[in-house]
Parts: structure tokens; sequence; C-alpha cells
């Protein structure tokens, strides 16, 4: 009940405070991603695999691809997945490991893994998605692996009845390809789901106050994050039922401040999450033309934050495991 009441200050006052802490199963915490989403989706999951029981990545690099440079990032990470050597990047992860900067990939065995590319993606290109299923294969059986690849669609997060054309490139990046992406993958990594409701509810959408989780002496806008996030909490969570937790990250150029509520409202998400007891959190990063220079407000995942961008000391995975401890109550 406390959650409910937490809920609606957020709704009737209008203005973004803290988290609700919520019953939330904390074997049941999964996290996506779209782009530079799937990237931290993927870093998330690697970094913190002993919280997190399933990822969902749209058009993903695999982890540590960009090893903290941007000319990596934008040839061999988009482009060219040639040069990307998964032999190198399993080496880093154990490196990781072995300074006890992400969790013990021993975890990963038993996570879901569910994967996306559309054929006629020309930001991440297809092999590249392929290197992402590659590098997970070093420690997760097949069965826990979906890969989707046969749509034909450009770069986007994929809905069965929004969005621009399948084959269109372009704002918001989410393109109606007939296919439920949301519902496809948030059942591969659950299971037995029900049918989503025919609409999401509007009420359940509140706005929360980034800066109350990012690191000590940090402020959002100094790691590129919005001074806002988004919770969707089904009405039933809100009255105490047990629920799962879902953190749902966009692309570049898909923030608040550039689509608007576009992502949080139109993923399709929320309508599998009403019917299922799972709450969704979007976290939300920013545009930045200086320091740091990420100027398409994409989430770190070649470094703009520093050289521990993928790891568990990451200001921005810092700030998102802040998060789910708040509505977990960790």
């Amino acid at each position: 009940m406390a959650a409910r009441w937490v809920l609606l200050a957020l709704l009737v006052c209008g203005s973004a405070q803290k988290l609700p802490q919520l019953n939330i199963n904390k074997k049941q915490i999964s996290v996506s991603g779209v782009s530079s989403g799937g990237a931290m989706a993927t870093q998330v999951h690697v970094a913190h695999s002993s919280v997190i029981m399933g990822v969902g990545i749209f058009a993903g690099p695999p982890y540590w691809c960009a090893q903290a440079n941007v000319e990596i990032a934008l040839s061999a990470c988009t482009s060219d997945p040639n040069l990307i050597s998964i032999q190198e990047l399993v080496d880093a992860t154990d490196y990781a490991l072995a300074l006890d900067s992400i969790d013990s990939t021993k975890n990963l065995a038993s996570g879901r893994v569910w994967i996306f590319s559309g054929r006629l993606d020309t930001i991440v290109k297809q092999g590249v998605v392929n290197k992402t299923r590659e590098y997970y294969r070093r420690w997760v059986p097949d069965s826990n692996i979906k890969s989707i690849d046969w749509l034909p669609s450009q770069h986007a997060w994929v809905t069965k009845a929004y969005g621009n054309n399948c084959s269109y490139l372009g704002s918001p990046y989410i393109n109606n390809c007939n296919f439920d992406a949301a519902g496809d993958m948030l059942q591969f990594i659950y299971s037995n789901l029900i049918q989503p409701t025919k609409n999401a509810n509007n009420g359940s959408l509140a706005i929360y106050d980034q800066k109350y989780y990012t690191p000590e002496a940090t402020f959002p806008h100094e790691i590129s994050l919005g001074d806002v996030g988004y919770i969707y909490v089904p009405s039933t969570c809100q009255s105490g039922t047990e629920c799962r937790l879902h953190v749902a990250f966009h692309g570049c150029n898909q923030d608040l401040e550039t689509v608007g509520e576009t992502f949080v409202r139109n993923s399709g998400l929320n309508e599998w999450a009403e019917a299922n007891n799972i709450v969704v959190l979007y976290p939300q990063t920013r545009k930045s033309p200086d320091v740091p220079y990420n100027p398409q407000g994409c989430w770190d995942w070649w470094g703009y934050t520093g050289l521990d961008y993928a790891v568990r000391i990451s200001p921005q995975i810092l700030t998102v495991r802040n998060m789910i401890d708040a509505v977990t109550g960790s």
C-alpha cells in the first residue's frame, strides 16, 4: 500500500521524486535496450550477472567491443565485424573478472539472452550483432539464446503496430514491422506470460528524479544522464503484489529531450507489463555537446565517462544499479 501512495505522489504532484520501493522478485530482474541501449543492456548484464537473469538486445555490439576507443566503436562495432576478435573480448571479460570488476561469468550460463538484428540495418550491421551472439555462446547454452534476424528492418526498436515503416531509418527509431518484439523478448526471458492488455494504463507511468541515484557528488548531467527517468508500475504492483522488474534502455537520439515520451509509451513493453505484473524502469540519458562529449544522447559504450564504463563502478552502471536497489529495497 505504501508503494501506491508513493506512486500517487509522483503522479499528483507532477514533479519528479524518488522511486517507490515495490515488492519485486529479486530473481526476476531483466534488462533490454536498442543500439547504444543494447550495448548498455549487455554491459549491465555482464557486470551484474548475479542480479540480472535475462537480457534483450536490439542491434547491440558485444561486450567491451569498443575497448574505450570511439574509432573502434564507429568501425568494427558498427560496420566491420571482421575487425572484432571475440577471443580478445572474452580475455578482457576474464581480466575484469580477475579484478573483481564484474560478477562471476558462471552466472551467465543460466541467463536468458534474446538478440534482434534487422536485415536492412545500415547502422549496426548484422555481422556485428552475430558477434554478440558468438560472445554470449562462450558461457550461455544455445537453448538459452534466441536470435531474430529475418525481419526487413532498419536500425530501430521494432513493434507490431506503432512507428515508421519497417525499412525506414530515422526518428524516433521505432519501426512498425508487424512483429511484437517486446512480447517475443519478454516471453523468451520469462516464459509463461499471458497476452498483453489492449492498452497500457497511462496512470501507471510516472517520472522520477535521477539525481538521487547517481554516484556521490555527481550530478546527472556530468555523466550525460537526464534529470528525470520514467517508471511504469502496473496497477497490481502498486497494491503490493509480487512483481518482476525490467529495465529498458533507449537508443541514441531517443532520449526524452529528443523524442519526448515516444519510447516510454510506445515500445510495447507497458502492455505486456500491465498484464504480467512487470515493473518497467526507463532511465534516461541527455545530449552533451562538450564534456562529456555525447552529442547524440547515447549510453556510454565507448568510454566517454571513463575507462571503467563497462564494469560495476561505471558511473552510469552504478546509477542503474542504485535505481534497481531502490525499487527492490535491496
